[in-house]
């Protein structure tokens, strides 16, 4: 994976910084994430073009903040796929890979079929979140919380987020994005599904004490 600090910078200038969990940052923590993916690949031999992953992570959720419906867009992720196809484009990307960027972008929607290498890569990547350590899997619910309230103009009770939360994690372990050794191993077990399971009874069972507390 061949980072560019010029792409960067453009794909940088696409994302808001106020928003509190899907500004650049976010963007570069999947980066970090799909290089992981991308080399446990390669020691598996499972056969994935790098830059595919490496520019739809940097662009996945490129204008985030920006009322895509407005601008004719169906959903944020086909807005961030436009977006990346623009600025790759003025970087002489070829058409094939800028193609598979937009498919692997548009795999990150919630109900999306992801099939190839490189889509299943990126959505993984994108959730990589999930199971990281229990300390930063919580500040990244609170910051989604918060973007949340900002966006919709509406706060929402710390409970009623967790049991949200709670649903769309659900939702996303029940997907099949296994790709290397660490989604499944010889016991049938996944180290990725473990932990973010955890994170997520840990979450529950913070709501379900102070419920009682309280």
């Amino acid at each position: 994976m061949q980072r560019n600090d010029a792409l960067e910078a453009r794909a940088s200038a696409l994302y808001d910084a106020a928003l509190p969990y899907h500004n650049f940052a976010h963007a570069l923590d999947a980066v970090q994430a799909g290089e992981l993916l991308v080399q446990r690949c390669r020691d598996d031999g499972v056969p994935i073009d790098a830059n595919v992953v490496y520019y739809a992570l940097l662009f996945h959720d490129a204008g985030y903040h920006e009322d895509h419906a407005g601008l004719g867009y169906a959903t944020k992720e086909e807005y961030a796929a436009a977006l990346a196809c623009r600025v790759l484009a003025d970087f002489g990307v070829d058409a094939q890979s800028i193609a598979r960027t937009a498919a692997a972008i548009l795999a990150t929607r919630r109900d999306a079929v992801f099939q190839t290498n490189e889509e299943k890569a990126v959505r993984a990547a994108d959730l990589a979140g999930l199971a990281a350590d229990y300390p930063v899997f919580r500040a990244s619910s609170e910051r989604l919380k918060r973007e949340w309230e900002i966006l919709h103009g509406v706060e929402i009770p710390w409970r009623q987020w967790i049991d949200g939360t709670r649903e769309v994690i659900e939702f996303f372990l029940a997907q099949d994005i296994r790709l290397t050794r660490y989604y499944l191993d010889k016991h049938g077990d996944s180290a990725f599904h473990k932990r973010a399971q955890a994170n997520m009874r840990r979450l529950y069972q913070e709501k379900v004490g102070a419920e009682s507390v309280g």
